[in-house]
């Protein structure tokens, strides 16, 4: 397998990226192209199989970059970021459960505070849109919001009650701190 250099200073780069790049595959992408245009110290031109097994790499993995860099040079070597899934929910439908969920639970809805399953079957009902539970909170991530709350209180709350609850079951005794235990001075 013999490489035609792009341009004359190729193999002198090739050979500094390979000196200089931190991440072991984009290394080996370098150090193939590098062996099928230089060869061993013995200066012999490789088959595939000999730079795979030099760089312990499938003969694809050869294949592949050797052939990318003869379309692009250099710079084809780097691969390009993969896009990722796109959105499920438009930025409409962002706006619209974002407003959801600043707004908080109506009472017709009985709730004290959405929840991730909670919000998992909204999503569903009012956009179509499936998400698992991972995908919801990733979601409140992206569109940030801490799916971790304080405990909320029930709608049906009476403060007045509660207050006389606290002065009845928790005597003063019992809200200070534990008395310090001393230590030997020694």
């Amino acid at each position: 397998m013999k490489v035609d250099w792009k341009d004359p200073g190729d193999a002198r780069r090739l050979a500094d990226l390979v000196a200089s790049t931190p991440g072991a595959k984009q290394r080996d992408r370098y150090r193939v192209v590098l062996l099928a245009g230089q060869g061993l110290a013995s200066g012999a031109e490789l088959d595939r199989e000999q730079i795979a097994l030099a760089t312990g790499r499938s003969r694809q993995f050869v294949d592949r970059w050797v052939g990318r860099y003869r379309r692009g040079g250099i710079e084809a070597l780097v691969p390009e970021r993969q896009p990722g899934a796109a959105r499920r929910l438009t930025d409409g439908q962002e706006k619209q459960l974002c407003a959801m969920l600043d707004a908080g639970p109506s009472p017709e809805e009985g709730l004290a505070a959405y929840n991730g399953p909670i919000l998992r079957e909204r999503i569903q009902e009012r956009f179509g849109k499936v998400y698992t539970l991972a995908g919801v909170y990733k979601l409140l991530h992206r569109l940030a919001y801490n799916d971790l709350m304080p405990r909320p209180r029930h709608p049906g709350t009476d403060p007045a009650a509660l207050d006389a609850f606290k002065k009845r079951n928790c005597p003063h005794a019992w809200l200070r701190s534990a008395p310090r235990t001393r230590t030997s001075v020694s």
